[in-house]
């Protein structure tokens, strides 16, 4: 059986991140801006829950 690894959460404070892209796309940015940021809390959401069952899975195995 493989080993599994945790994948460590290497994202920033989602403030900062917002911030970083609104400096980025400059005052014209609007809804693209507003399109990005969405995109991005849902990324950051899937990559949480990837998180969360990848440690249930790690649990289960050390169970196991």
């Amino acid at each position: 059986m493989a080993e599994i690894f945790p994948f460590p959460n290497p994202l920033s404070n989602s403030a900062t991140n917002a911030h970083d892209l609104q400096t980025a796309a400059g005052p014209s940015g609007g809804s693209d801006m507003d399109n990005m940021l969405q995109a991005r809390a849902r990324i950051q959401k899937v990559l949480h829950e990837l998180d969360r069952l990848t440690g249930e899975l790690c649990q289960l195995v050390i169970e196991g």
